[in-house]
């Protein structure tokens, strides 16, 4: 039964979902700087309880039944807070899916894509579980962040989708750049694989200077190690013990690298916007090169100021913001006039 009402509460529940999303990368973010990762060594529990050990007793206990890693309160709340939100955006998200599959024949209600995002919300859980169990494996650690921004992005998608906030316009030159907009979403994306990669490998405070990562970089690069996927003699991958100085610093030389590529891509988009015949296009050419504008002096001040921790965190969520509103440009381009 199409329900109107329904969908109006399906578009609500999916601008807060988007909202809290934001929200759990941005403490994802946060509890990996924190080096918070393994701040509870189970899961879905922390040290085999719902809520953190707080009380010297509960420590004492907890730390009898991991004694290879002892409680650190200032870690254990941030990772479990993490899960808790997690968990709500999941509960959220299912919520949401069944709502558009009951109300499926409204034409603007899209069940195919809430029910491909609960399908993304489960396997994150899986990956958030396997980055514990498998001690911050780093192919598992970069994939978590990936999903992350996955999701992100599809429920953005959802949010367009229900609230029609695009029309479809004409813009001959707009429709030229359709291929340069794609290029440079599959750009952003590489490059935040690139900065997972560099997080999960503690690669980020491996290079000091700036523009170049250090003197005699280039004769320092180790491609084979520092993008080695099997075969490491290691369990547990905290610090990055399975990895030498110059794979680190061939892991953060080619995030500099993949910045300089979606400079060059996204500069370029958003010089092409800014000549668009409606407002529209020049609106998003604006808001695309301030989004890569700050993003690339939170990078930089990243490097400068030695990795602090909310400048970094900042540049996690202005990775997620320069991705969204390339997200929204590829969906209005693609909106059938």
């Amino acid at each position: 039964m199409v329900n109107q009402k329904l969908k109006a509460i399906s578009t609500v529940l999916t601008g807060l979902a988007l909202l809290l999303a934001i929200g759990v990368i941005a403490l994802g973010a946060y509890t990996r700087l924190m080096d918070a990762g393994l701040g509870c060594p189970d899961w879905p529990g922390c040290y085999g309880t719902i809520l953190p050990p707080t009380t010297e007793e509960a420590v004492t206990v907890a730390n009898e039944a991991f004694p290879e890693r002892p409680v650190e309160i200032e870690k254990t709340w941030p990772e479990m807070i993490h899960r808790y939100m997690a968990s709500s955006l999941g509960f959220l998200i299912l919520v949401i899916t069944i709502m558009s599959i009951i109300n499926h024949r409204h034409p603007a209600q899209p069940a195919k894509l809430a029910s491909s995002l609960l399908v993304l919300v489960i396997l994150q859980g899986m990956l958030g579980m396997w980055t514990v169990t498998m001690k911050l494996y780093p192919p598992v650690v970069m994939s978590h962040l990936l999903g992350g921004f996955t999701i992100l992005s599809v429920l953005s998608l959802l949010f367009y989708r229900l609230t029609q906030i695009f029309p479809p316009i004409k813009d001959s030159k707009a429709d030229k750049l359709k291929w340069l907009a794609m290029l440079g979403v599959l750009t952003v994306i590489a490059q935040i694989m690139l900065g997972g990669w560099t997080a999960a490998n503690y690669a980020a405070h491996i290079c000091h200077d700036f523009p170049v990562c250090q003197p005699g970089w280039a004769e320092s690069l180790n491609m084979a190690e520092a993008f080695k996927i099997f075969g490491h003699e290691v369990d547990d991958f905290e610090y990055a013990p399975h990895l030498s100085a110059d794979a680190q610093m061939t892991i953060h030389a080619f995030h500099r690298i993949g910045a300089i590529a979606v400079t060059l891509v996204v500069g370029l988009l958003c010089v092409l916007l800014l000549k668009c015949e409606t407002r529209r296009y020049k609106k998003f050419g604006g808001v695309v090169l301030l989004m890569l504008s700050l993003q690339l002096g939170l990078g930089i001040a990243n490097v400068i100021y030695g990795i602090p921790l909310n400048i970094a965190v900042l540049h996690n969520l202005g990775g997620a913001m320069l991705l969204l509103v390339l997200v929204a440009l590829n969906y209005s381009m693609r909106k059938k006039a």
